[in-house]
């Protein structure tokens, strides 16, 4: 059975209320609000960008006042702007490869006395010794060093205490995001659990919770029915990782959950259970940690870098084509009645429906469970649908569909529901492709499977070609596929 939570903002689903949760925007406190609009993740990378600035800031005006105060003048700030990068530069890189920077041991203000100025001191020496070696000169005396150093110490342990003492108060109320996730488990160990601790385990903020009952007798179905119902779930909501709550020694319904969750294009991690937190505890090791059993196809910089392709490319060949689609608008209003663009369903990233665009080439607009793939001489297709169809130029459209992010430049070609839903029962691994999006054009196209599929093992081998696409994804194999289709697929005769 499911039972729901919040989502982040507590605005999405009803359900549950953690103790103490508050809607962000009803809590007066400014610093409450900050936090509430940072995720828990961004949270390392905020402290250190904040580390950097102040360590730097901290010796110009360090700087600036010993000159003043002692010489009576304004000082060139080009070497305390330089200094302060160098031990800003040390300090964060010495802070982040002792994992200073996890939320978890930000929470720690304890912890965090102790590090920052084992860190400081480190950093702080090393300056001393470069400008020992190279003869700094008048600009850098013991005064302004020391000055440098105790004023530096103090900033940080301020900033790393509100820091601290602000991350706290913001788990405890709830006003803090992460990742939207979907917890599934045995009972004992998913009601262990609470929002605070899902989001300092895994940075992720808990929308719905499964309980799978004992996988023996009719328990054994049950579970799938679990493990399905979530799936759904997933693939009709806006969910960015999957919680696994299980023992650890429970292999057996472990492997079998991680086998149906193959198909959801989304990370799937494994939460630490009640013994081998006791092991970590006795071994002093008390920051929290996740075991990744499944990892998205594309990195999220992969992905960034995907998008900005098809962001650039997408609005450069609206622009760019604008003439040519008013000009074949003007040719399908005038060959034939009905709309110019042909709108149809499709099943793009994860199997969510969308509505994809296309230039009229048919005098039927089919959109349901019976669509007939297009046959050579087909009468249902028009003299100039026949030219577009031909050319590709029918599915310029298709750039729109870019720009709202429901497909890609480059991708495995989206396909008709009802077309979708028989091949998924027929090829093992079809469901595979939506793993990523879907593209105008792709790896299968360029390779010869394009136009209309009527036997099993053509298909087959157009999967296998996407499924090699999203396996061996680069910037560079996008760059490769876009060029070819200019050259292979605008002239290829297996489409009509």
């Amino acid at each position: 059975m499911a039972k729901e939570f919040p989502a982040a903002g507590g605005t999405a689903f009803e359900g549950l209320q953690t103790p103490g949760q508050v809607d962000p925007r009803q809590d007066r406190s400014l610093t409450l609000r900050f936090f509430g609009l940072i995720h828990y993740k961004a949270i390392s990378h905020l402290t250190g960008s904040l580390d950097y600035v102040l360590i730097v800031a901290a010796s110009i005006l360090v700087g600036v006042g010993y000159h003043l105060v002692i010489l009576g003048n304004v000082p060139n700030l080009m070497p305390y702007l330089g200094a302060g990068n160098i031990v800003a530069a040390l300090f964060v890189l010495g802070a982040a490869s002792v994992g200073n920077y996890s939320p978890s041991a930000i929470v720690s203000a304890r912890g965090q006395v102790r590090s920052i100025t084992m860190i400081w001191s480190l950093a702080l020496l090393s300056l001393t010794m470069f400008l020992f070696l190279t003869k700094a000169g008048p600009d850098f005396s013991r005064g302004t060093i020391t000055s440098f150093g105790l004023l530096g110490l103090v900033l940080l342990l301020g900033l790393h205490l509100w820091i601290s003492v602000s991350l706290k108060n913001a788990l405890a109320r709830g006003t803090i995001s992460g990742d939207r996730a979907i917890t599934i488990g045995d009972s004992d160990s998913v009601m262990a659990l609470s929002q605070v601790s899902i989001l300092q385990k895994a940075g992720a903020r808990e929308i719905r919770r499964y309980l799978l009952p004992p996988f023996n007798g009719s328990g054994y179905a049950d579970g799938l029915r679990v493990i399905e119902e979530a799936i759904q779930f997933t693939q009709s909501n806006n969910v960015d990782c999957v919680l696994l709550a299980l023992q650890w020694n429970d292999e057996r319904r472990r492997n079998l959950i991680c086998e149906r969750l193959q198909i959801l294009p989304i990370p799937v991690l494994l939460l630490p259970d009640q013994h081998v937190l006791s092991i970590f505890s006795r071994a002093r090791l008390t920051r929290e940690f996740t075991v990744e059993l499944q990892r998205p196809p594309l990195a999220p910089t992969e992905l960034a870098l995907k998008r900005i392709l098809d962001l650039v490319f997408a609005s450069a060949l609206l622009v760019a084509l604008a003439p040519l689609f008013f000009f074949v608008g003007m040719l399908i209003k005038l060959e034939s009645s009905g709309p110019v663009i042909f709108s149809q369903q499709r099943k793009g990233f994860n199997g969510r429906k969308f509505t994809i665009f296309k230039f009229r080439t048919m005098n039927v607009l089919e959109d349901g469970h019976g669509i007939l793939q297009a046959r050579r001489n087909d009468p249902r297709v028009t003299r100039v649908g026949r030219i577009l169809r031909t050319t590709s130029i029918d599915e310029l459209p298709q750039l729109i569909n870019v720009l709202r992010g429901q497909m890609s430049l480059v991708g495995p070609r989206p396909h008709a529901i009802a077309h979708d839903d028989g091949y998924a029962k027929q090829i093992a691994n079809y469901a595979f492709r939506q793993h990523v999006k879907p593209g105008l054009t792709g790896w299968a196209q360029i390779n010869g499977f394009r136009g209309a599929t009527f036997q099993l093992e053509m298909m087959e081998r157009r999967v296998g070609c996407d499924l090699w696409y999203i396996k061996n994804w680069s910037l560079w194999l996008d760059l490769r596929i876009l060029v070819l289709t200019c050259f292979k697929v605008l002239l290829d005769r297996n489409a009509y």
